[in-house]
């Protein structure tokens, strides 16, 4: 009686262009369904869904709509992960995050050096790598997939589906189970299709009585959903699947016998970027030592170099108006700090009293090879040199400058158009590099000059000086000891060379 039902429903495609063997495939799948546990859901003479399937999706909707809710609470889809995360270390690893706890390092700094506190900073990160392994972080990204499987389940537009039948079904309403007719399949084939992505993922056998138990720590210690039902819901699920029921519905009522629903796969790294958070906050601490260790010998450099506090020389690249862009986490004056330094010494030591040191050895000297004369000046000229592109560099990036008026105008934009941020990072960029350029050039100079300065105090402390033969003659020009004169300005010269050493790193 079957196969006469069956020839009878297939009367009609004679006239439709199917082939021969899309008619005999069409064949089998109305007599796959006929023979499928899940028969009763698809009415094949009349090519409707019956109302049991969809009463079927209405108990799913219902099983998971808290989690659909708590899901929709970024604050504890963060615990989420958090507690996915933490169910998977053991005690040994929680040992090790201890150590590495800002908390715990700030009170170590108090009792140990710097570099005491950096070595142990590191032998706990690597510790940490070996023991969150491969094996831990596989643990805790597949962990954290059934969650991602989960969340596309109840994130399926159940409420939509729903008011297809009554416009006035209201989502999250359980007090009355809506009344279901039978409804022709082609009329939601793209919800259906839906549904099968959404549920392909959610296999009984893995460890979901481990997520339930996650979700229910977030929840404050209350089940959103009863194991048994959630259970008995994904053996459910995994049976349709399995029956392609749902599948062979939708390739009968399209006549289309080779459709596919849509296969999504997830593939999560919390667990690495849980371990790379680690690392980075590890290293962060690393760094705010290294940056408190160097900004104190910035200032102990300074002491050295300068007899006031008075670093900004220039208006508009200085660290001051560095700082908007670093709030907003662009690039910023990298070298600000250390070019308002070069300003300062050239202001205060190079056009003043080392230049008239200069002026008495190079002019007034009477120097046995002309070639090191040569070279000291041509190094003191051209730290000289660097005054004046400096100067262009601060016009530059005024608001009235080429730079500093399209900097002005692009970060008043940013809110409104974040592409801006790349338009200043690069012009910030460009300024930077003529900034270290500058540096690089006066302090390679400036290590020449205090290099000759070096070998001249050697000279004249001996007794029968090699480099001038006028030293009787230079002191008495000088209106200081010119070796104590030529002393200090090497002292200041290599300071401000380890200075700005520090300002470039």
């Amino acid at each position: 009686m079957a196969e006469d039902l069956m020839d009878k429903v297939f009367s009609f495609f004679a006239g439709e262009g199917l082939t021969d063997e899309k008619q005999n495939m069409l064949k089998g799948i109305a007599r796959e369904l006929n023979q499928s546990k899940y028969a009763k859901y698809f009415r094949i003479r009349t090519e409707e869904t019956d109302p049991s399937l969809l009463s079927f999706l209405f108990s799913v909707y219902k099983t998971i709509y808290p989690i659909k809710t708590f899901m929709k609470d970024e604050q504890k889809m963060a615990q989420l992960r958090h507690f996915t995360v933490e169910s998977c270390i053991d005690p040994s690893i929680k040992e090790t995050i201890s150590r590495l706890d800002t908390a715990f390092l700030e009170a170590k700094l108090k009792t140990n050096s710097g570099e005491e506190v950096i070595a142990s900073i590191q032998n706990d990160i690597n510790l940490l790598i070996n023991q969150f392994d491969h094996t831990h972080r596989t643990t805790v990204n597949h962990r954290y997939e059934l969650a991602s499987a989960l969340n596309q389940l109840v994130n399926y537009n159940f409420s939509g589906f729903f008011k297809k039948f009554d416009p006035h079904f209201v989502d999250g309403s359980f007090l009355v189970e809506p009344k279901f007719p039978a409804v022709k399949t082609i009329l939601i084939i793209d919800q259906m299709a839906d549904f099968l992505t959404a549920t392909q993922a959610l296999r009984p056998e893995e460890d979901w009585a481990g997520l339930l138990g996650i979700l229910k720590k977030c929840d404050g210690g209350h089940d959103l959903v009863d194991p048994v039902q959630f259970n008995n819901m994904l053996k459910t699920l995994r049976e349709i699947h399995t029956s392609k029921v749902i599948e062979l519905m939708i390739q009968y009522t399209l006549r289309n016998p080779v459709w596919q629903f849509k296969n999504t796969v997830f593939v999560e790294t919390i667990g690495d970027v849980w371990l790379e958070a680690q690392k980075n906050a590890a290293y962060a601490f690393i760094t705010k030592i290294n940056n408190t260790k160097k900004a104190g010998q910035i200032n102990a450099l300074s002491k050295q170099v300068f007899d006031s506090n008075d670093f900004i020389r220039l208006e508009n690249y200085n660290v001051p108006m560095s700082e908007p862009y670093r709030k907003r986490h662009l690039d910023y004056f990298v070298y600000a700090e250390g070019l308002n330094f070069l300003k300062a010494f050239m202001d205060d030591y190079l056009e003043k009293e080392i230049k008239e040191l200069c002026d008495i050895l190079l002019i007034r000297g009477q120097w046995t090879n002309n070639t090191m004369a040569r070279e000291m000046s041509d190094a003191f000229h051209k730290v000289e040199d660097t005054k004046g592109a400096i100067a262009d560099l601060d016009t530059v990036m005024s608001e009235d400058g080429a730079d500093g008026s399209r900097l002005h105008a692009a970060i008043i934009r940013i809110d409104r158009d974040p592409t801006q941020a790349r338009y200043i990072n690069s012009i910030i960029t460009k300024v930077n590099d003529q900034a270290i350029e500058i540096i690089n050039d006066a302090v390679q100079a400036l290590t020449i000059v205090g290099k000759h300065l070096k070998n001249l105090i050697e000279d004249i402390q001996k007794k029968h000086p090699e480099l001038l033969i006028n030293w009787r003659e230079l002191n008495m020009a000088s209106k200081e000891p010119i070796n104590q004169r030529m002393i200090n300005s090497f002292k200041k010269i290599n300071y401000f060379v380890q200075l700005m050493y520090l300002c470039t790193q």
